[in-house]
């Protein structure tokens, strides 16, 4: 099993009060992210992790053509039985 990467709460909250513009927002979901990445990393080989990596870049370069609000919900394709209009 993965290791878990050590957070210092202390540390974090320390850095935070030196950064009052940063919101919590802003420092959790790097933390979170990192930490999901390194779990998805773990059991990787070298190539797949490439792979893996690669893809990352991918999916963060087209994010920025993301509209806000937009989701893959397409419940107006379909009437209330599942069927389509």
């Amino acid at each position: 099993m993965a290791k878990r990467p050590v957070i210092d709460s202390a540390d974090i909250a320390e850095r935070m009060a030196e950064c009052p513009e940063t919101t919590s927002d802003g420092v959790a979901r790097p933390l979170h992210e990192s930490g999901a990445h390194a779990v998805a990393t773990a059991f990787l080989t070298p190539a797949q992790r490439e792979e893996y990596d690669a893809l990352r870049v991918l999916v963060k370069d087209v994010a920025r053509y993301r509209l806000p609000g937009a989701t893959s919900e397409h419940s107006d394709f379909y009437d209330e039985n599942g069927l389509p209009v």
